[in-house]
């Protein structure tokens, strides 16, 4: 039996394509997966308004929204709550943030915003990354949610977006 949970909390993402068909990911906050830009939403937002907040904070970018992509639920194994996860295909409007962002290139010389360390406005410092779909695939740090890794790449949008709950062991 599973010990009950002390609250509900609702999370919004963004799936980021650019127009070379490179997904956006951003290392976790404790910096050992890789995720899609979202965060808890706040009082008053819309839950597609959040995640383009979201995009905005953790990876600097502003983004076109779309529709929704998936909603899942989890049980995080280190905090007591019951996470309600809603993504929405995003297309970016830029392929880097702004000269004014609080973010700093770390790509390769022929292509230096490939990947760059993103200052969260509420949190860490990040490293967010354009990614190719074999790229994700290789990945040796945990994707979350795992559906990116393959099925997202192959009939994201001819499935049904209720990605079931996870439990964390």
């Amino acid at each position: 039996m599973h010990q009950e949970t002390q609250w509900l909390r609702a999370v919004a993402r963004a799936l980021i394509m650019n127009e070379a068909g490179e997904l956006l990911l951003c290392r976790s906050r404790n910096g050992k997966a890789w995720v899609p830009p979202g965060g808890t939403v706040e009082r008053g937002e819309t839950l597609q308004s959040a995640a383009l907040r979201e995009a905005a904070e953790e990876a600097g970018l502003p983004v076109s929204p779309g529709p929704l992509a998936y909603v899942q639920e989890f049980r995080p194994a280190d905090r007591d709550e019951h996470v309600v996860e809603v993504a929405f295909y995003a297309v970016t409007l830029a392929d880097r943030p702004p000269d004014d962002a609080p973010a700093q290139a770390a790509g390769p010389a022929d292509r230096p915003w490939a990947a760059w360390y993103m200052q969260d406005m509420d949190g860490p410092r990040r490293e967010v990354r354009w990614f190719t779909r074999a790229q994700v695939a290789s990945l040796i740090d945990p994707v979350y949610p795992a559906y990116l890794r393959e099925r997202f790449w192959t009939d994201a949008r001819a499935h049904d977006p209720y990605l079931g709950l996870v439990e964390e062991k």
